[in-house]
């Protein structure tokens, strides 16, 4: 029997902590339980009383679990023919396979070949790439016009030397089908037709069909597929145009709203190419007023569909413009200048043409070479109500009277204009 303390101690054996009396007691009925006293009878052990069966009905067995029944050989063979047959359904394709309805796998194992580009855009690249470009640009166009039925005659027009075969259709078994997209397959099919064409006679320098005037310049087949379906958006674009009469007026002014912000881009262009000339003879600065949202407009007719109205606007403006017989044939642009500009403003347009023609003039007669007639510009008073928003005016741009009409009071229209509060040096009050 084990002792709790060693039965004798020496003087260097760890002496036990003194205990609570609280400690003492609990350890002496240790003691008693441990120890009992001779002749005492032990505590009866408690009884537990059962409980009751849990009221659960029997387990269902999984027939998963119960163990496996012979099963005969005819079920066995039925078996494997049904299963035969369900793949040999899967299999199958659900329809038949043709050009017009290509499968999935092939699609997608399309669409992981990713398309390398050379040329296909113009920014970046060298002028021997520009040149090039431009070469396979005009053999594409060339070519898919030979698909087209429309006969894009406005484009044929437009290239120098194009083949004039173009119009025979000698694949008039195939032509473009404009109602599609580009991902339609009777279009995919000539798009590849004209791209494997020039690939074949134009990619090998050595090959006696080559043509190009830069052997050096890669390009890819990639890049002659881009420039054909740019051509068929293109030529689709006209075609929706004329069957369409909604769309063909909606890209009629497109169309002339285009042409009006070329040509102020042109007239500022040439403006300030007299700027030198002007700030010599001035002395002020006019780059202040070249923005090309202020320059006029040049109009060849007006927003119109009434042909008697055209008519007479066009009389006018050979009138106004003093043209003889010889050169009532020709064109003739109206001038129509910005509302909001004022009188300042006006003559320093003025003074800048002035100096632009007597360039021209001075030029003119030393050069040998006809030069190319310009276009008769006239003026009959009319300005147009465009609200100069961005850029911000200067006071001596801006005609009191047309504040005063047309901004003044309008606290959206006097937010969106910004104005500075001096005149740059030369001009106004400056």
């Amino acid at each position: 029997m084990a002792h709790l303390f060693p039965i004798t101690s020496g003087p260097n054996d760890p002496q036990p902590p003194p205990l609570s009396a609280e400690q003492w007691n609990y350890a002496l009925r240790q003691f008693q339980f441990l120890y009992p006293t001779p002749g005492t009878i032990p505590p009866p052990t408690p009884t537990m009383t059962p409980l009751p069966p849990p009221n659960i009905a029997s387990p269902v067995l999984d027939p998963a679990l119960c163990a496996p029944q012979p099963e005969s050989t005819e079920s066995r063979l039925d078996s494997i023919e049904r299963e035969l047959d369900l793949l040999k359904t899967q299999k199958r394709p659900t329809q038949p396979l043709d050009d017009d309805a290509p499968s999935k796998k092939r699609r997608k194992k399309k669409s992981t070949n990713s398309a390398v580009y050379i040329l296909k855009s113009a920014a970046g690249l060298s002028e021997d790439q520009l040149s090039v470009r431009k070469e396979l640009m005009k053999m594409v166009k060339t070519e898919g016009r030979r698909f087209n039925n429309r006969l894009c005659d406005s484009d044929s027009s437009s290239d120098d030397g194009d083949d004039e075969s173009g119009s025979s259709l000698s694949h008039a078994s195939l032509s473009y089908k404009f109602s599609a997209t580009v991902l339609d397959t009777n279009n995919i099919k000539i798009f590849d037709r004209i791209a494997n064409l020039i690939w074949s006679e134009q990619h090998d320098p050595k090959s006696t069909t080559y043509s190009l005037n830069h052997p050096t310049v890669s390009f890819s087949r990639d890049d002659l597929l881009a420039f054909a379906k740019t051509n068929f958006r293109t030529w689709k674009n006209k075609w929706r145009g004329e069957t369409d009469e909604d769309v063909g007026k909606k890209q009629a002014k497109a169309a002339q709203r285009d042409r009006q912000e070329l040509r102020r881009k042109e007239l500022k262009a040439n403006r300030i190419k007299a700027v030198p000339e002007y700030k010599r003879k001035y002395k002020r600065d006019p780059m202040c007023i070249m923005e090309t949202d202020w320059m006029s407009d040049e109009i060849l007719a007006p927003d119109t569909d009434d042909e008697d109205t055209k008519a007479e606007h066009r009389r006018r403006l050979i009138k106004a413009a003093r043209l003889g017989p010889a050169q009532q044939e020709g064109a003739v642009w109206e001038v129509v200048r910005p509302g909001f500009q004022s009188t300042e403003m006006m003559q320093v347009k003025n003074d800048l043409d002035k100096i632009l023609q007597d360039q021209r003039d001075a030029k003119k007669s030393k050069s040998k070479n006809r030069a190319r007639a310009r276009i008769p510009r006239v003026s009959l008073s009319k300005t147009h109500d465009r609200i100069p928003y961005g850029t911000a005016l200067y006071p001596f741009m801006v005609s009191p009277d047309w504040y005063a009409e047309n901004i003044a009071g309008n606290e959206e229209f006097e937010k969106d204009i910004r104005m500075n509060v001096a005149d740059p040096p030369g001009f106004g009050d400056a």
